[in-house]
């Protein structure tokens, strides 16, 4: 079995953007701010799939369920 070193969660359970790979943040801040998948292929310069197996990752490790999800975290965060 191999283990992963996380970063820790604030207080409620909720993972930080920190726990996402640079890629996966360049990804999550363009979604976020409400592009689309073929858009944000466009800006990155990586296929649709990328980016929509980079979204994958972000909703599971921040224990999200959707874009939307996102938009609301990344709004929260930044009130912060």
């Amino acid at each position: 079995m191999e283990l992963v070193e996380r970063e820790p969660e604030p207080s409620g359970g909720q993972p930080r953007r920190g726990a996402l790979s640079f890629a996966e943040r360049r990804v999550a801040d363009l979604a976020a701010a409400g592009h689309r998948n073929r858009e944000i292929s466009l800006k990155l310069h990586i296929t649709v799939s990328t980016v929509e197996q980079h979204l994958t990752r972000i909703y599971r490790k921040l224990r999200i369920p959707n874009r939307a999800a996102l938009r609301a975290l990344f709004r929260k965060e930044a009130q912060l």
